[in-house]
């Protein structure tokens, strides 16, 4: 599948691409916005966010409304640690720990038990308004891709 969507791309390029640019512009300035500036902590957010929902265990099933009642989460988190983090996104390890120490502050990642790292739920709540620039990007995209030629 991979490589036909490849295919289709390159075959599309010149209607795909401006599309991509554009919502991808939008999406990364508001998230901007959203944390202060720091994309390094969208970055970080976005790996824990990973690890609460991991592509092999993400129930293709789940809807939106769903995920935002945080219904299936707790039993799919793959237990991620700073250091982990850090080795993923290639962030200095001190800068990872200083940041998610801000993000825990805000309430949008927790520490569980084990000392592993999990996305908090003043994160989905406050942060709705990205995932909707997000759900708004891919609609674009996907819409821009069912166009005919």
């Amino acid at each position: 599948m991979g490589q036909i969507f490849m295919n289709f791309a390159a075959e599309n390029f010149g209607k795909i691409w401006p599309v991509h640019v554009d919502g991808f512009i939008r999406l990364l300035s508001s998230l901007r916005a959203a944390f202060d500036g720091d994309l390094d902590s969208v970055l970080i957010l976005a790996v824990v966010g990973s690890a609460v929902l991991p592509r092999h265990k993400m129930p293709t099933d789940i809807t939106y409304k769903q995920f935002l009642a945080g219904e299936a989460r707790r039993e799919l988190t793959t237990p991620l640690n700073t250091h982990s983090i850090a080795q993923i996104t290639g962030i200095p390890r001190e800068t990872v720990r200083r940041k998610i120490s801000r993000l825990q502050a805000k309430g949008w990642v927790v520490r569980n038990s084990d000392g592993h790292w999990s996305v908090g739920d003043d994160a989905r709540r406050d942060l709705e308004p990205m995932t909707d620039h997000s759900l708004e990007y891919l609609s674009t995209l996907a819409e821009v891709m069912r166009k005919p030629r």
